[in-house]
């Protein structure tokens, strides 16, 4: 990624496609037992809500994908993970861990319902892992610095992002795979093994961790014919 690419993905966004997400600072309020505060329509977001609530600045699915497109109009996103029906994974605490792909460098992101249940919390989870990727790109970093660290003084820590054992084992196994061929290959040197992988993928790849699943598959299914042709010939590669 080049310096003007990067520089355009942390370009400020114009008030007009800043939104106003609604953050409820009462603890009691979120757990529908308080008794102090009402609920109303707000005035500022247009939620019905709880009087005892903050906004954040914050920017939609929409404005996202737009800058995106300007950027690098092939970007794309995949699921680390993939479940038995062929879906992306969910964990066990409703989220999802991503990787978006932009200007072919390739991130991590993890998404999460926030309460929402059905089609809706499928979006959700897809919206807000694509902001949580595209913030480590610098994508309306000064927004996020704004957010507090805390709703409120007597609130509990809020539950960490569930990191993703589970959900990339399958990942980890395939870059193992990947990289016991390529040794099997005869390759061992660092910047060989680079210039291999980078001219199967197609592109200048950061890490395997950076690698889509096909792409490991490719890599492993090439390195496998040259150690196998190496066996056959009873030679190494030339």
């Amino acid at each position: 990624m080049n310096e003007e690419t990067a520089k355009a993905l942390r370009a400020p966004f114009p008030d007009e496609d800043i939104g106003k997400l609604p953050r409820v600072t009462c603890k009691a309020c979120r757990e529908r037992s308080c008794q102090n505060h009402r609920t109303q329509k707000c005035q500022v977001c247009g939620s019905y809500i709880s009087t005892q609530h903050i906004h954040l600045d914050y920017v939609g699915h929409a404005e996202l994908t737009d800058r995106l497109l300007q950027v690098d109009p092939e970007w794309t996103w995949e699921p680390v993970a993939w479940s038995a029906d062929g879906t992306p994974h969910i964990d066990a605490v409703g989220g999802m861990w991503i990787r978006l792909t932009v200007a072919g460098v390739t991130r991590l992101g993890y998404g999460h319902p926030d309460g929402k249940r059905g089609g809706d919390a499928v979006k959700e989870i897809i919206g807000d892992a694509l902001r949580n990727a595209a913030m480590r790109f610098g994508v309306a970093l000064d927004l996020w610095r704004r957010e507090p660290a805390h709703l409120d003084d007597t609130a509990e820590p809020e539950q960490q992002q569930a990191t993703p054992t589970a959900a990339t084992t399958d990942i980890d196994n395939a870059i193992k795979n990947m990289r016991d061929w390529i040794a099997g290959a005869g390759m061992t040197d660092r910047d060989e093994v680079r210039a291999f992988v980078n001219k199967i993928v197609g592109r200048e790849v950061d890490g395997p961790q950076s690698m889509r699943r096909t792409e490991i598959e490719r890599v492993t299914q090439r390195a496998r014919e040259i150690a196998t042709e190496s066996k056959a010939s009873g030679g190494g590669e030339s």
